[in-house]
């Protein structure tokens, strides 16, 4: 995407156009990986995202700003960072087949 933008400022309103373009696949494919994990969850292979919610918050209370999901080594794995009641950013990594929290960071 920055190369795309990059080319833009370089080359023209051609190039543009076709962030546009990468822009659109970006979100096409944004779609089918949230459909693949609702898929998921319903035939059972990981946990719903306000199930894997409530883990955390029990463990690590405190506002939950942001959350993504990661393959790694072959594993789904939920990122939650939180905010927690001393203002600091807790990372939490859990993962999604067993619900077990796998790390926390910045819990001082």
């Amino acid at each position: 995407m920055a190369f795309a933008i990059f080319t833009g400022l370089t080359f023209g309103t051609a190039s543009l156009l076709r962030a546009d373009d990468d822009d659109k696949a970006n979100m096409t494919s944004q779609d089918q990986a949230r459909d693949m994990l609702r898929d998921r969850v319903r035939r059972g292979e990981i946990k719903s995202l306000a199930d894997l919610r409530d883990t955390v918050m029990t463990k690590v209370p405190g506002e939950i700003v942001s959350t993504s999901v990661d393959q790694e080594n072959g594993a789904t794995v939920y990122d939650f960072r939180i905010l927690n009641s001393a203002n600091r950013l807790v990372e939490v990594e859990v993962d999604a087949a067993s619900g077990v929290i796998l790390e926390i960071e910045n819990d001082e």
